[in-house]
């Protein structure tokens, strides 16, 4: 089974995509299960909830969270299989929460220079079941991906991987490969080091077209 563990809706302000236009793309692109992380914000949960049982797509619930060191962004967190939303600001407030509902925290592209490369190490003082991004479709530079499969490789940590879709047409450009037949399956592969990342990052284009969701264009 496949799924793309990081995408964004047009609740995040940076994307355009509506959730009927993901989950459609989701199908289309062969996904078993995608998963919804908006940037610091679960506002969409309940758009894709109320039509996700008109498509063959399961959806996790997610966010993607920004940690602060000395009142800077020091990178982003994935947080996934949520049933609350997350807030606080630092790595064992966000970790503390999401693992208190069974959940998953990744860290996201953590070499990407232009994108919070993640610079809070000193934040983290249990890695138990904290996971790596290792290929993030938005990840242009080749060696950014290589250097995060490098450093899950050193720590054994789980590892996760996604698209960073912020337009319906880089879903799932980028995903993970499972044995199983649901959610439940899917995070205990997750965490079992059971999983294989595939797929390629998307073009850089798409980057200008998502900005058009600052304007308020939605597709």
């Amino acid at each position: 089974m496949k799924a793309d563990l990081h995408i964004h809706s047009h609740f995040s302000p940076d994307a355009i995509s509506r959730p009927d236009s993901i989950l459609s793309a989701a199908v289309e692109r062969g996904l078993d299960y995608i998963a919804i992380t908006d940037h610091n914000t679960a506002a969409g949960w309940g758009a894709f909830a109320e039509i996700a049982h008109r498509y063959p797509v399961g959806v996790i619930f997610g966010q993607e969270m920004k940690v602060y060191k000395d009142e800077l962004v020091a990178g982003e967190l994935l947080c996934l299989f949520l049933s609350q939303p997350v807030t606080g600001h630092t790595v064992s407030e966000i970790l503390a929460q999401v693992r208190a509902q069974n959940g998953l925290v990744s860290i996201a592209h953590p070499f990407s220079e232009r994108r919070h490369e993640f610079r809070a190490y000193d934040q983290i003082d249990n890695w138990r079941d904290l996971a790596v991004e290792v290929r993030n479709g938005r990840s242009y530079r080749a060696e950014d991906n290589t250097m995060a499969a490098d450093l899950a490789r050193r720590l054994n940590s789980p590892i996760t991987a996604g698209s960073d879709a912020h337009t319906p047409f880089e879903v799932g450009t980028v995903y993970v490969e499972f044995s199983g037949r649901s959610d439940h399956d899917l995070l205990r592969a997750i965490k079992n080091r059971d999983v294989q990342a595939g797929g390629r990052p998307s073009s850089m284009f798409f980057t200008v077209v998502s900005g058009l969701g600052r304007l308020g264009i939605h597709i």
